[in-house]
């Protein structure tokens, strides 16, 4: 026999159910009704650029103010026909507080997007 059929044989069924009913609804909303502090990190991320072969190009992507700029990294986006040797790292740095710099140089034999990803964390 089950933990609810011996509950519905012990007590009066009409005040178990409503038991069991205030009991769930009061669950479901102070789940609901907990505030969740807002995440420690973010990932801001720029618009593709498109850099031409052998070219170099700056990425210089911004946190929101009330988060400074930790770190970064890149996305390249592949283009039919090419080569794909990729980029170059020429320097990766934070400049000022919430923005980060990122030079690269595309060593590959046509054109090709990237974007960068800035790590952003709460003040």
């Amino acid at each position: 026999m089950s933990v609810i059929q011996q509950l519905f044989q012990r007590f009066n069924k009409p005040v178990l159910v409503l038991a069991i009913a205030v009991a769930t609804t009061i669950s479901i909303f102070m789940s609901s009704a907990i505030a969740r502090p807002p995440s420690t990190y973010m990932t801001a991320i720029s618009d593709w650029v498109n850099v031409d072969a052998g070219q170099s190009a700056s990425l210089v992507w911004h946190c929101p103010a009330d988060r400074g700029a930790i770190s970064s990294g890149f996305q390249t986006e592949g283009v039919s026909g090419n080569a794909f040797a990729g980029f170059k790292v020429i320097n990766s740095h934070p400049e000022g507080y919430n923005t980060w710099q990122l030079r690269l140089r595309n060593t590959d034999d046509i054109a090709r997007n990237v974007r960068i990803y800035t790590i952003c964390a709460l003040s």
